[in-house]
């Protein structure tokens, strides 16, 4: 009995010494929508981790959190240097990488990296340390192919939980076929 109720605190305490230490982050929603169904949109929570990337670098795939300067739903520009926002997107493409957005799809270096409607944007080759992140609602995301790459500088961590709301619960997933659902909280 004992072990059962001392599992649970030990994991809060431990959680709570990674999220003082920088390790652990809550996000939410923050009014927008762009990476929904994923993420749910509007008053959507995840667990984000920022140990990982100062080990590796981010995986494509992976749902991660860069900081940024601007405004949601204004401009918004990539920044190291910036604290003024977190922005969650899903990386496309890797440092040495083609992106390239035609016919309906994303090309990563000659093949489909998903079957997400997407509009058609130029193709962009990723220097060092450069990385083409996307909204997974995609007809409603202001990603990478307007604020062009983020560079490796300035992502901090990655969304490894949804928590809210429970029905949701669980591992943030890659639907490779997804249909976006476009605006969503009531925005035009």
């Amino acid at each position: 009995m004992l072990i059962v109720i001392a599992i649970p605190l030990v994991i809060a305490a431990l959680i709570a010494v990674l999220s003082l230490a920088g390790l652990i982050l809550t996000g939410y929603a923050q009014g927008t929508f762009s990476m929904a169904p994923t993420l749910p949109g509007c008053n959507g929570r995840h667990l984000d981790e920022g140990f990982t990337y100062r080990f590796r670098d981010p995986h494509r795939g992976e749902i991660v959190l860069f900081h940024a300067r601007g405004e949601i739903g204004g401009t918004i520009t990539p920044d190291p240097s910036s604290r003024q926002l977190g922005i969650t997107k899903r990386v496309i493409g890797v440092p040495g990488d083609t992106v390239v957005g035609r016919s309906g799809r994303v090309f990563v270096d000659g093949k489909a990296s998903d079957d997400i409607p997407t509009e058609p944007f130029p193709s962009v080759r990723l220097g060092k340390g450069e990385y083409f992140v996307l909204g997974d609602n995609r007809s409603a995301s202001e990603d990478s192919r307007i604020f062009g790459p983020v560079p490796r500088k300035a992502i901090y961590g990655r969304v490894v939980l949804v928590f809210w709301p429970l029905g949701r619960f669980g591992l943030p997933g890659y639907n490779k076929h997804l249909k976006p659902p476009g605006p969503l909280c009531g925005a035009t």
